[in-house]
């Protein structure tokens, strides 16, 4: 019988920090540190790093191809390389070479050792040598061997030896006669037998490795035979090692992967590049097991290791080979045949059927199926149960199906469990369970089904609003649980736990007693469930953690984050055979205890495909193996094979390092042996910067290695260090330290510490004889250097008292010269500030030309650089205004006062614009142009152009009714603006004129063209900037001349609130911090905005008549109308406005207890858009304070509870209360417009405004809109 191999492997390559691929030898040292022979040097692996050493860059190797290793009693390390001889001294740490003779190469192919402890080497020239390892001595006992070209060497527990030759065939050297006899071996295909590995088993058997299988020989009787024929079907196996551990036999061939034979099973691990923990390739060269019982792999890509003991996590993932691993990532559902052989697996596009002995995949592809009716994009299979291993139900995003399998071929059938009226409303089976009788409860979208798949019949089981309790729950039904007991539970969305029970015959699904008590404390919906005590449950939530429920008693406990769960939203729940429970979540799996509340977390790291699961992805096979999904494959595996973490690990002290290098033992080294056999490190005072590197006995699980460390004698502490294996230690003082070092395995226990004695030597100059010696010797040249002062001192008076009395009459000298000479410098001096202030004067006078005539920076350019290139800006909002019937204007006027009513008008628009930070272009006739945000960039100019734009507009109105009160004529203008990127610059060199060109000018000249004379004309581009601060009104769509559609708007005035006395005209205070709010917040508001809202529009039922979208922009405009008029202008206007757009998200998901689900719509939407833990935080709190009744805590929790009823006291109460009437009615909330009306009187009276603002604008019409409801009461004219 044969069977794949369930191994997970760890792989090291070259990219790893292996120095070549091929590997030949593995062998382990006495510090439990792995030596690893290749092609291309020597490698020391100590669990974390490689240590590579290469012939001439270490004393000691001559080669760098090392070909077979032994280890001596002594610990020594022996190597045999493609010239010779190599030994590694670990107490030493240095290689030696040996050779037979320098002048000639000796290649060995071949090691062992014999019964007195001499190496025996295969080698290509010299046959077979013998070496003492004692004295260092080459001799050659076998001279009879008839060949010299060896390949095997082998020496037998009875001091016999094996020699294989490479064209002279297997001989056998008996240890008493030395004489060789030649051992035929029969061909199982007739071509020639190679032999590849010779391994000694018992006295008795010796298997030989050969191209073709395994043979066994018997040396007492000199006889080779055939074994484990088994292998043949799998082909010739070259056989590369041989490997006895315990009751099993490994076998590492040359290109079929790796075999072991336990009992009558042969199992088999080969390479999958699409697998991380599998083989790392088949091409196997060699076989070991080191100290610590984990078997490492060498082959010819790198090497790899495994725990034969216990097999960890096993995963599979998304593969290019299809019948090794999955057509997709995703992972939604699992089921088992009933003969146990065969798992399904549901993923993203179809069922994919696991091969349990061989571990071969079959992929059953809906898109593959040609008979196949279901929808495109609908092929996710969220539930599976499979009836046999060629046939199973499938549950798919578009309703049940059949599977049938047959041979290569297979065939999905769509299966009618439900009528067309309520297909879609049923269409998503998230889960199948036998019931009886080939009966089968499917949970779907709008409550259960029981089908019947012989009869092809259904039963239906819906939530009834009028029977709330003899009826399931409202909301989608995703777990359907049989317990120990015989019992069915369901969970809904919206109804918590439900029961099924019999009553008259009758089958009915309702809450269970407990339900309410449950729904108050959990808030979210049921994602699992499983029981192992009677009456008690325990439930897995979407957002609440795990839950432990007493039905008896109706004790709820709840075991989240806070108590080390990785995440609180479980997907999968399964218990083992210890009765612990294993969760699945979105930050790893966990396993629980229940008897202690312990929890251990595994992730990534521990052989997890993904820290991400899926839900519904978990299944418990008949064998206790567990299975969990998630979105890069599936893991399984048995919790007993799990890595313990409490197995015994040491660490072991390898390396010391002093400034850049390794300490080497001996000499002048403070280590006279290596660094694990020392117990005491003595260091002089300029060696107490130092490091110190080691590692533990477990080189398998590197990545789940952590250290701690603790230096007694100094003030450090306990240290954590993780997995840095390297301790640097700066400039220690003097003293004496112990070194404790502890390792542990992920989070199991710490390990006993390994001890190091640190002496840090004290220096010379810290003696007490030392600063004796000083101190004299400091009061002595003290002394002698004071009286040498007050000599020096007594003479340089003297010489300055000489000097001074000379310098006195040459100074008087000098300063009459002096005085002559600044009357000539002062005379000089007032001719030259003449000059310069005539020259200033026409300065000033051409500066001033040049500002009146170009932008303050285009003259700072032209003065630094001569000139002004074009500039191109991204954002410019382009201001056109023009005379209405100017044409007709001129030809009634005389021109000079045509051109000076011209100079008035654009001597105030000159005003207006300055005052809004715009710059003047230029003017064409009537025409009149200027622009913001050049030449100076800036992100308020659209702003500042519609300010300006009213301002003038407001100029002209006022203008127009002077000249109409005094019977005069009146000019108006057109006016229009249009943002977006373009050029500004200065061209040319005569009559220098800063000018502006691109589109965006030819489309605001556009807007002004198409204009209604007195009104602001801005395009959509525009309205985008400033539509928070400004009302507009929508014209419509017009054509640019570039045949282009444009969105038109008017601008009507400032929104009230934000302007002087409401008037709209001009901006307050408020309207400035609004303006700064927007343009400097992190918060991205408006992309948030846009975001949720077409999530709402595409998740809202329409038959939320009043919970649509339509009332989430109610309550946005009121929330920001409210909280302007009460003085909000900072950040909390975008928290407010933001969680006025989620506080009703919730409806998308269930009708009820739904702000839940708004509170993790913000969670996972906001962070993308600048919002922080702190605001995402108030907006959840601002959500849940929503609930009826309202009960604000602050500020803006009364401003949105007011904006969230703010129609209450409006005009338009009856065509909204009218909307949410006739949801109720569908919903099944109330049964009559009577009672409606009578929940609302109630409700009325019960409700308060918060806020000053709502109190004075609401609170009458609220009252009038009361006695309106309770006049139709008394009128009592309702139809039902």
């Amino acid at each position: 019988m044969s069977a794949q191999g369930d191994y997970k492997f760890n792989n090291f390559t070259i990219t790893s920090g292996l120095s070549q691929s091929f590997v030949n030898c593995v062998i382990q040292d006495e510090t439990s540190a792995l030596w690893i022979g290749t092609q291309d040097g020597l490698n020391r692996y100590d669990g974390k790093d490689f240590e590579i050493f290469y012939a001439g860059e270490t004393d000691g190797i001559e080669s760098n191809f090392f070909k077979c290793a032994e280890k001596t009693e002594d610990g020594r390390l022996w190597f045999g390389t493609s010239t010779g001889l190599v030994s590694f001294n670990p107490k030493s740490d240095k290689f030696k070479s040996f050779s037979v003779n320098k002048q000639k190469v000796m290649q060995i192919e071949s090691m062992t050792k014999d019964t007195d402890g001499n190496l025996i080497l295969g080698t290509v020239e010299f046959g077979v040598v013998r070496f003492n390892t004692q004295s260092g001595n080459f001799d050659f006992p076998f001279r009879s061997l008839p060949a010299s070209k060896i390949q095997l060497v082998l020496g037998l527990s009875n001091g016999d030896l094996l020699v294989d030759t490479e064209d002279k065939g297997l001989f056998l050297i008996s240890n008493l006669t030395k004489k060789a006899v030649l051992l035929s071996i029969k061909s199982k295909n007739g071509s020639m037998v190679s032999i590849l590995k010779l391994m000694e088993r018992s006295e008795n058997e010796v298997l030989l490795g050969t191209n073709q299988g395994i043979f066994t020989l018997n040396p007492q009787e000199k006889s080779v035979i055939p074994s484990f024929p088994g292998l043949d079907k799998f082909g010739w196996l070259s056989v590369m090692d041989i490997l006895p551990f315990k009751d099993q036999l490994f076998i590492a061939t040359a290109g079929n992967g790796l075999f072991n034979i336990k009992g009558n099973v042969i199992y088999n691990s080969t390479e999958d590049l699409f697998q991380k923990n599998a083989l790392l390739f088949n091409a196997l060269t060699d076989l070991y097991v080191d100290n610590n019982q984990k078997i490492w792999i060498g082959s010819e890509r790198g090497i790899s290791s495994f725990d034969p003991l216990r097999s960890g996590f096993l995963s599979i993932g998304p593969s290019g080979n299809l019948k090794k691993g999955l057509p997709s990532p995703n992972v939604w559902s699992f089921s088992e045949d009933p003969s146990g052989n065969f798992i399904f697996v549901g993923t993203d596009v179809g069922v994919s059927r696991y091969d349990r002995s061989t571990a071969i995949f079959n992929q059953f592809l809906r898109s593959d199926n040609s008979n196949e009716d279901g929808e495109n994009g609908k092929e996710v299979v969220l539930s599976i149960y499979s009836l046999n291993k060629d046939k199973a139900l499938v549950g798919c995003l578009d309703g049940l199906y059949e599977l049938t399998v047959s041979g290569n071929a297979f065939r999905y059938s769509k299966l009618t469990y439900v009528d067309k009226e309520n297909q879609r409303k049923h269409e998503r089976i998230y889960a199948i369970v036998p019931y009886k009788n080939q009966e089968y409860f499917l949970a779907t979208k709008g409550g259960v089904i029981l089908y019947n798949l012989k009869t092809k019949k259904s039963r239906l089981f819906e939530h009834n609003p009028k029977l709330p309790t003899e009826t399931i729950g409202i909301g989608i039904c995703r777990v359907v649980y049989k317990d120990p007991v015989g019992n069915f539970w369901f969970t809904t969305g919206g109804g918590g736990l439900n029961l099924l029970s019999e009553e008259n015959g009758l089958l009915k699904i309702k809450p269970h007693p407990i339900n309410s008590k449950f729904i108050s404390k959990i808030k979210d919906y049921v994602s699992t469930i499983v029981s192992f005590k009677k009456d008690e449950l325990w439930l897995g939530t979407f957002g609440s953690g795990l839950v432990h429920l007493k039905l008896k008693t109706g004790e709820i406990s709840i075991y989240n984050n806070k108590n080390g769960l990785p995440n609180n939203v479980i997907y999968g729940l399964l218990q083992d055979e210890k009765n612990k429970l294993w969760l699945s979540t979105n930050r790893g799996l966990a396993l629980f205890n229940p008897e202690t509340k312990q929890v251990t977390v595994y992730k990534e790291i521990n052989g997890l495909v993904s820290n991400e699961f899926n839900s519904n992805a978990y299944f418990k096979a008949r064998n206790g193996e567990l299975f969990f999904g998630g979105i890069n494959g599936f893991n399984h595996f048995m919790p007993a094979n799990l890595l313990k973490p409490t197995e015994n690990i040491n660490v072991i002290l390898s390396k010391l390092k002093l400034g850049e290098k390794w300490v080497i033992p001996g000499g002048d080294s403070p280590l006279k042996t290596v660094l694990s056999n020392t117990e005491i490190l003595e260091l002089d005072y300029n060696q107490r910067s130092f490091t110190i590197k080691f590692h533990t006995n477990d080189l398998n699980n590197p990545q789940l290695i952590n250290y701690k460390y603790i230096l007694e004698g100094s003030d450090e502490g306990e240290k954590f260090i993780g997995a840095d294996n390297e301790l640097a230690f700066n400039a220690l003082s003097p003293g004496d330290y112990v070194l404790k070092v502890y390792a542990r395995i992920g989070d199991g226990p710490w390990s006993e510490p390994t001890q190091l004695k640190i002496v840090i030597k004290s220096p010379y100059w810290l003696t007490w004889w030392f600063w004796t010696i000083m101190a004299l010797l400091l009061a002595l040249i003290t002394f002698v250097i004071f009286r040498r002062r007050i000599e020096l001192a007594r003479r340089e008076q003297v010489k300055l008292e000489i000097k001074i009395s000379e310098r006195t009459k040459e100074i008087r000298l000098q300063k009459s010269q002096i005085e002559d000479q600044n009357k000539l410098i002062e005379d000089e001096k007032n001719k030259v500030v003449e000059q310069q202030r005539l020259l200033q004067i026409e300065k000033d006078k051409t500066e001033q030309w040049l500002n009146n005539t170009l932008p303050s920076e285009a003259v700072i350019a032209l003065k630094r650089k001569g000139k002004v290139p074009a500039q191109a800006f991204d954002t410019v909002s382009v201001l056109f205004t023009d005379v209405v019937g100017f044409s007709r204007i001129s030809e009634t006027m005389t021109p000079s006062r045509l051109v000076t009513k011209l100079d008035v008008l654009f001597r105030k628009f000159d005003e207006i614009i300055e005052a809004n930070k715009l710059e003047k272009i230029k003017t064409i006739g009537d025409a009149y142009m200027c622009a913001g945000g050049v030449p100076s960039e800036n992100s308020t100019n659209p702003i500042d152009a519609c300010c300006a734009a009213l301002q003038i507009q407001a100029y002209m109105s006022k203008l127009k009714y002077d000249a109409i009160a005094n019977h005069e004529d009146y000019w108006e203008i057109r006016l229009g603006i249009n943002t977006g990127p373009l050029t500004a610059g200065i061209i040319g060199n005569l009559r220098l004129a800063y000018d502006i060109w691109g589109p965006t000018v030819n489309l605001a000249q556009r807007m002004e063209m198409l204009g209604e004379p007195g009104k602001a004309t801005i395009t959509g581009a525009t309205f985008n900037h400033i539509e928070p601060y400004f009302e507009c009104e929508y014209k419509g769509k017009v054509q640019s001349k570039a045949r282009k559609w444009v969105d038109m708007y008017v601008v009507k005035r400032i929104k009230p609130e934000l302007s002087l006395n409401g008037e709209g005209l001009q901006p307050n205070t408020r309207f400035d911090e609004i303006k700064k709010l927007h343009h400097y917040s992190t918060i991205k508001y408006y992309k948030t905005e846009h975001h949720v809202m077409k999530i709402l529009e595409k998740g809202l039922s329409p038959n939320y008549y009043y919970h649509s979208i339509n009332h989430t922009k109610d309550v946005v405009n009121a929330v920001e109308r409210i909280a302007l008029l009460e003085g909000v202008t900072d950040e909390s206007l975008f928290l407010l406005k933001t969680a006025a757009i989620l506080h009703d998200a919730g409806f998308i998901e269930r009708y009820d207890n739904n702000e839940e689900i708004g509170a993790i719509m913000a969670a996972e939407i906001l962070p993308k858009y600048g919002y922080t833990e702190q605001h995402i935080k108030t907006i959840v709190e601002l959500i849940h304070v929503t609930e009826i009744p309202h009960k604000p805590l602050n500020k803006i929790q009364e401003i949105i509870c007011d904006a969230d009823l703010d129609y209450l006291g409006r005009d338009d109460f009856d065509e909204i209360a009218d909307k949410l009437r006739r949801e109720l009615r569908e919903m099944g909330k109330i049964q009559s417009d009577r009672q409606w009306d009578e929940i609302q009187v109630k409700f009325l009276n019960q409700h308060q405004y918060f806020t000053q603002t709502a109190k004075e604008l609401r609170q009458e019409k609220k009252e009038i809109n009361i006695q309106k409801v309770m006049q139709r009461l008394e009128e009592n004219k309702y139809l039902d």
